[in-house]
């Protein structure tokens, strides 16, 4: 029963899991309602961190999932014109799975020679674009973005010279006897490419 109500667990998180993925191709309609002229530029990837915890309960039986992943090399770009990016290059991530609070496992994906394209919006210091930024594997998973709109809170610092992206968000779902409540805390830095 336990190995079922894992995989049950692990396959509604990741039906339901939103993060940072690499983006979906396709023509987009643009609703840039605030262009930042700071943002347009090469933006060179530096840090990126993610926490995801679900915490499911299936007929009365709690269990814990937890994922930790983070950037271990990075040659890889953002680039921003007035309503569209790009994003390209080659990054490596370390990852953790949690299962009740005890390590799983570890593993490390490589990333090479990733293309992505896609637009985007802003409004104040939210940022909207259809698909993802980073593509990246739950537990060996790849962790898919269904074609929606992704927001993240980005902020600029140093004379505009490092954008952080903040991902913070809590998703419960609740099907017949499954309750699963995910909590999402994600972190992408970037720094200007002069």
């Amino acid at each position: 029963m336990k190995k079922i109500s894992f995989l049950l667990c692990l396959f509604v998180l990741l039906s339901a899991f939103t993060c940072e993925d690499e983006p979906l191709e396709g023509d987009f309609v643009s609703e840039n309602t605030d262009v930042n002229p700071s943002l347009i530029g090469t933006w060179a990837l530096v840090e990126f961190n993610a926490d995801i915890t679900s915490t499911s309960n299936f007929e009365g039986e709690i269990f814990e999932l937890g994922f930790i992943t983070e950037l271990a090399e990075s040659d890889y770009n953002l680039v921003f014109t007035e309503t569209n990016y790009t994003v390209s290059g080659d990054y490596t991530l370390n990852s953790t799975t949690i299962i009740n609070g005890e390590i799983n496992d570890s593993y490390t994906q490589e990333s090479t020679d990733v293309f992505g394209e896609g637009v985007y919006s802003t409004s104040g210091n939210v940022m909207t674009i259809n698909g993802s930024f980073l593509d990246y594997e739950v537990d060996g998973m790849p962790a898919v973005v269904d074609d929606v709109d992704q927001d993240a809170d980005f902020e600029l610092s140093n004379d505009g010279q490092i954008l952080t992206f903040f991902q913070n968000e809590e998703q419960l779902q609740e099907d017949n006897n499954l309750d699963v409540n995910t909590v999402i805390e994600a972190t992408s830095i970037w720094q200007k490419v002069e």
